[in-house]
């Protein structure tokens, strides 16, 4: 059987979200007046949680204006898929939008008519959604907002963005969630050389991997390039199902040296924090009210925490498929050579062929500073 050939060049992957549960929305969440940037660019930026129940949230964004040198707007076509620009006082000319393909827009639906139907909006600019959105997402509002993902980096640290693209008040009841759906890159270093045991013994071990992100200009930087930036996520397993979980870690996870795995996952979104239980004694009071039927074991049992542990981590839920040639696959594919994965040092020329893994290295991400360079350095340097 011929040998495939790997390839050098990464191309972008899937990197999407959708989340379900309520709007944290204060009294400055949305900003009255817009912002100016040095170059020119006139836009607004909101940011707010959306609470995926007690213990669980996640920060959901959207920002977007025009530039006052070259007042348009970017979309794509709808019959070619090519890109268009459309002059800023032409975004809501009806027939300027015929050409519009349906994935430009920005969906919102937060009112309801007289009969209780939900009213669908749709904006080419996020300033005009965000205006909008003033006007009608209140706080509490029991929500969906899906979006893409976007990554970047700020003086040597990684941010994750969940930049909304559609956001509704939900129509039927529906579990509070979070989720993404996200392309990860993965060589022969993503598991720690002990996992198995590490799985048996603590039921989870952190999976070292990458994602694709196009960077048109990074710290001031030119790099017009899809790097792979590095991210983890968790992997998890039960007593009960602890020996399927391995098999699922040896075909999907681990991948023999000399290639680059693309695979596609579904996985769960948690930050916030976890109630850690320990072993807590009961004084005399607290037992003679068990005894009494005042309370019982099971009550107490839910109430006994020694504390809460914050988390913030991407829990894996199951590899995405896609169907092709009328049959349904698993998204995955050992695509890459290594040296497909490029690395960018701040400062420093592109290296590539460079793996900032080391077995069972751990991922001191943190969200970068809300900077102009974080605002626009991915998205409006092309």
């Amino acid at each position: 059987m011929p040998k495939v050939k790997l390839e050098k060049e990464l191309q972008t992957g899937i990197a999407k979200f959708i989340a379900y549960g309520k709007a944290s929305i204060s009294s400055d969440t949305f900003p009255e007046n817009t912002n100016e940037s040095q170059s020119g660019y006139v836009y607004k930026r909101v940011a707010f949680p959306v609470k995926i129940g007690d213990t669980n949230s996640i920060y959901v964004q959207m920002m977007g204006g025009y530039s006052k040198k070259k007042p348009v707007i970017y979309v794509f076509n709808k019959d070619t898929n090519a890109n268009m620009e459309i002059d800023w006082d032409l975004r809501d000319n009806e027939e300027v939008l015929k050409n519009v393909a349906d994935f430009s827009y920005i969906n919102v639906a937060l009112e309801k008519d007289d009969k209780g139907k939900l009213i669908r909006k749709q904006f080419l600019s996020e300033l005009d959604a965000i205006d909008y959105m003033s006007k009608h997402l209140n706080d509490g509002d029991d929500i969906y907002v899906s979006g893409n993902i976007e990554y970047q980096r700020y003086n040597g640290k990684i941010s994750r963005s969940f930049n909304i693209t559609s956001i509704g008040l939900t129509e039927k009841e529906h579990a509070l969630e979070a989720e993404m759906r996200q392309t990860y890159l993965l060589e022969s270093t993503a598991l720690p050389r002990d996992w198995e045991k590490q799985l048996r013994e603590n039921h989870e071990i952190t999976v070292n991997a990458f994602v694709p992100q196009y960077i048109g200009k990074e710290n001031g930087k030119e790099i017009k390039k899809i790097l792979a930036f590095p991210q983890q996520f968790a992997f998890q397993a039960t007593d009960d199902n602890i020996e399927n979980m391995i098999k699922v870690v040896e075909r999907f996870l681990k991948v023999k040296k000399g290639v680059v795995r693309e695979l596609a996952l579904r996985n769960e979104i948690i930050h916030g924090y976890e109630k850690v239980k320990g072993e807590i004694k009961r004084n005399p009071e607290v037992m003679e009210l068990i005894e009494l039927g005042i309370m019982t074991e099971e009550q107490l049992e839910q109430e006994e925490t020694i504390g809460n542990r914050s988390v913030d981590k991407v829990i894996f839920k199951r590899p995405m498929t896609i169907v092709k040639d009328d049959v349904t696959k698993i998204n995955m594919a050992d695509k890459y050579a290594p040296e497909a994965l490029v690395v960018v040092e701040d400062d420093e020329d592109i290296e590539e062929g460079t793996s900032v893994f080391e077995e069972d290295n751990k991922d001191d991400s943190a969200d970068a500073s809300d900077t102009e360079e974080d605002v626009f350095g991915g998205l409006f340097n092309d």
